[in-house]
């Protein structure tokens, strides 16, 4: 799954589940504010009814001859606005009316919604039918502040319960609209915002395909411009980056070390750009001083790939693609594992092919003296473990790799240069905005044959 995709799956997951929490919410905000109403009704409408028919002193301790006309204009509240039992506290916490359990006359300490009310609080609560086994289905408790004539300070306590059966088809309306509400507003947020991020995501692809191209094109003209410089290195490279892919994919290197020794393969002689005619073309063999010049050629390579985008790792192994085992190598007489891995498997593909190669001073070993010099050298030159994989191919080969043919050279060299940099610039550039790797769409370098 692309990059693009996996957005796409996880913020559409995440806005629709945010948009069940947030539509949840407003619903609650919005049922909430819907019940605060219905209990505001309730106050207003038992106050008015109420009021006119009572007076202060019969909220106090009513007596005997007008508590006939108090509970008679009580009891005709029961069945209006759905009211379906209400109770009288006064101040001193005395019920003073109720047409259910509580006992008329019977006094407890005033607390709770009693005594926010009594402060002129109006309070309620949602009572769910799991709460009154009377109850066919929701109900409301009110606390409504008794206020009569003009005296501004409650007087007593209307507990007013409700039925709000009629109520709860506008309650579910409410909900679902507002869920639903929510939600489809967040999903055409999700929708603004998701092509926002596809067109800027095809933009960012589009800049990073140039980049990778601008890559591979620096890669290429640095081993074309080694290849120029020296026709010997440039055939040399070639041959040492194709002993190395064998080696690799003998080994089973991790993808990204397989990436890392291509790229010093290719251009772990990219140094000798900076070493002058009469030491790289010399008929003969070097003086010391000639020879400490040439030396210098591995830290000339690193120092003309410091600013290209390559891991650093890649740039330190073509400095130490001349390192030995035992630390007698140069340029910093690194040894044994601190060598880089990709420098040990370099070093192996290059002495072999530098053996079985001409030079203007020697003539080439034959493939056996050659793979003879390297397995001595293995533990002190080189590292025994790239040599051990080195003689596995060798054994299973009948021949060794020979210098190309001069017409089909130029042609092997920029095959190899734009596979290897094309691979090299998926590898170690950044990953597109839609997560696919750019594999060169022919074989996988470390899967082809060894060409020996």
């Amino acid at each position: 799954m692309s990059l693009l995709q996996r957005f796409t799956v996880v913020s559409l997951i995440l806005t629709v589940l945010l948009g069940i929490l947030f539509g949840e919410i407003a619903a609650r905000i919005a049922t909430d504010y819907a019940l605060r109403r219905q209990a505001h009704a309730f106050a207003v409408y038992v106050s008015e009814f109420a009021a006119p028919r009572l007076v202060p002193k019969d909220f106090l301790s009513p007596a005997e001859n007008v508590r006939a006309q108090f509970e008679f204009t009580l009891r005709s509240l029961i069945g209006r606005a759905n009211i379906v039992h209400i109770t009288v506290w006064n101040r001193n916490g005395e019920v003073l009316y109720s047409d259910g359990a509580t006992q008329v006359g019977t006094a407890q300490p005033v607390s709770g919604p009693i005594l926010r009310a009594l402060d002129g609080t109006l309070t309620w609560r949602f009572v769910p039918p799991s709460e009154d086994a009377a109850a066919a289905g929701h109900r409301m408790e009110v606390f409504v502040p008794v206020v009569v004539s003009a005296d501004t300070r409650p007087v007593a306590v209307y507990h007013v319960i409700s039925d709000l059966t009629d109520l709860e088809p506008t309650l579910i309306r409410i909900t679902w609209a507002m869920r639903g509400s929510v939600v489809f507003g967040v999903l055409l947020l999700y929708l603004a915002l998701f092509t926002i991020v596809r067109k800027a995501s095809r933009e960012l692809e589009g800049q990073q395909g140039a980049l990778r191209h601008a890559f591979m094109g620096i890669i290429r003209s640095l081993a074309n411009a080694v290849e120029a410089r020296d026709k010997y290195t440039g055939d040399h490279q070639l041959r040492v980056t194709e002993h190395c892919e064998a080696i690799i994919h003998e080994m089973g290197l991790d993808k990204m070390i397989v990436a890392e020794v291509q790229v010093v393969a290719l251009l772990h002689d990219v140094g000798k750009i900076g070493i002058r005619d009469e030491i790289l073309s010399k008929n003969g063999k070097l003086s010391p001083e000639e020879w400490e010049v040439m030396r210098r050629h591995s830290i000339m390579g690193y120092e003309i790939l410091a600013p290209v985008p390559i891991p650093e790792s890649a740039k330190l192994a073509i400095r130490h693609s001349h390192e030995r085992w035992d630390g007698t190598g140069y340029p910093d007489g690194l040894a044994g594992n601190e060598i880089p891995i990709a420098a040990r498997v370099v070093f192996v593909a290059d002495a072999y092919e530098a053996m079985i190669s001409d030079r203007s001073y020697r003539r080439a070993m034959s493939p056996l003296r050659a793979i003879e010099e390297i397995q001595r050298g293995a533990g002190t030159q080189f590292d025994p473990e790239v040599v051990d994989a080195f003689l596995r191919i060798m054994r299973r080969q009948t021949g060794a790799m020979r210098p190309l043919r001069s017409g089909h050279r130029r042609a092997e060299h920029r095959d190899l240069v734009q596979r290897i940099s094309a691979r090299i610039a998926a590898q170690f550039s950044a990953p597109s905005p839609n997560g696919q790797d750019h594999e060169p769409a022919d074989t996988p370098l470390e899967s082809r044959p060894p060409k020996f």
